[in-house]
């Protein structure tokens, strides 16, 4: 065969390919976080584990969907009106932090609950003002309160 005919079949099969490859990645969802299996784990186990090794942590936890269970210190709202939900460690003025996608008001301080969610690391906090980093969870619902 020519080239000419090698370049008429191959370019078609590229251009199927390519709108394929598009068309996947446009109507792609996200996981179901809700029906997903996850890893259960205390906040205060979580914390500790980010806070002794922290690239062990993250190849255990990060990107991966983890059934926390813990206590509830606080609840705020963020810029974009959820609701955040801070959970318990050893460590003080640390937290678990779970940013829920489900509108919830009634969550109580001092009460033990379980969210379901996907681990995105521990930020940086900020040693010079005493301030410990928290552990963030994204993308949350409540499993039992």
């Amino acid at each position: 065969m020519s080239k000419k005919k090698y370049l008429l079949l191959f370019v078609p099969v590229i251009m199927i390919s390519v709108a394929g490859f598009i068309y996947s990645s446009y109507t792609r969802t996200g996981v179901n976080i809700k029906k997903a299996n996850a890893e259960k784990v205390t906040a205060p186990t979580l914390y500790e584990r980010f806070s002794n090794n922290t690239s062990r942590a993250k190849s255990d936890y990060l990107h991966k969907v983890l059934e926390v269970s813990g206590t509830v210190m606080r609840t705020n709202k963020n810029q974009q009106e959820q609701t955040v939900v801070l959970l318990k460690t050893m460590t003080e003025g640390a937290a678990v932090n779970c940013t829920l996608e489900e509108k919830l008001e009634d969550l109580t301080e001092g009460k033990p609950v379980s969210i379901k969610g996907i681990c995105s690391g521990m930020g940086e906090g900020d040693l010079d003002l005493g301030i410990p980093a928290d552990v963030y969870l994204v993308r949350c619902y409540v499993i039992k309160n």
